[in-house]
């Protein structure tokens, strides 16, 4: 019962954050009942660029992503904020963080890989420790701009949450993806962030 709440909550914030878009990707995944998930993306574009602030924001989470280009190779810091909790954290320009919730330690990483203008690739890494406990997100990270280059697309493939407690995995795969729009072409503040 409790996989299928967290199917439909799935399904449903993914139905939500991705109603604009044109192409539809199936998934392996079942959705409520007997349907397959699906997934629609928009084409990537080459109008605007990554440069600049950018923001994404669902009912549990606020992000909010700093690229520019150093010597012709994106960098990218990000900062996050749950609503849900009391964790938060805020990376380098190596997309590195290391913090601590409730005293226990809590690394993150966005590693950028071969990138270019239209886009940038890179390994998500989140893992939260809590003595033989564990919370561990990994993806591979496709970003792209979409519409007129004022959105951003940031496709989590081979997505996978693992939740370790009692010696025992849980483990969700689940198609994510998540749209950003664009703030400014500039570096603003966290706190100039219209959150």
């Amino acid at each position: 019962m409790r996989s299928i709440r967290i199917l439909a909550t799935v399904a449903a914030a993914s139905a939500i954050t991705l109603a604009a878009y044109a192409g539809e990707v199936k998934t392996d995944l079942p959705g409520i009942g007997t349907e397959r998930q699906l997934l629609q993306k928009d084409d990537p574009t080459s109008a605007g660029s990554f440069d600049g602030t950018w923001m994404y924001v669902n009912r549990d989470t606020h992000f909010a992503l700093w690229v520019r280009t150093k010597n012709g190779v994106p960098q990218v810091r990000l900062q996050f904020q749950s609503l849900a909790s009391p964790e938060a954290f805020e990376s380098d320009w190596d997309g590195k963080a290391l913090y601590y919730m409730a005293g226990n330690p809590v690394t993150f990483e966005l590693k950028l890989g071969e990138s270019n203008v239209d886009r940038i690739v890179g390994k998500w890494s989140w893992v939260l420790t809590v003595g033989n406990s564990m919370r561990r997100e990994t993806a591979d990270i496709v970003i792209y701009r979409t519409v007129y280059g004022r959105t951003l697309m940031m496709d989590f493939e081979n997505y996978e949450k693992t939740i370790t407690s009692g010696g025992k995995n849980k483990i969700m795969k689940a198609p994510v993806v998540w749209n950003w729009v664009k703030i400014s072409n500039r570096e603003i503040l966290w706190d100039e962030l219209p959150f």
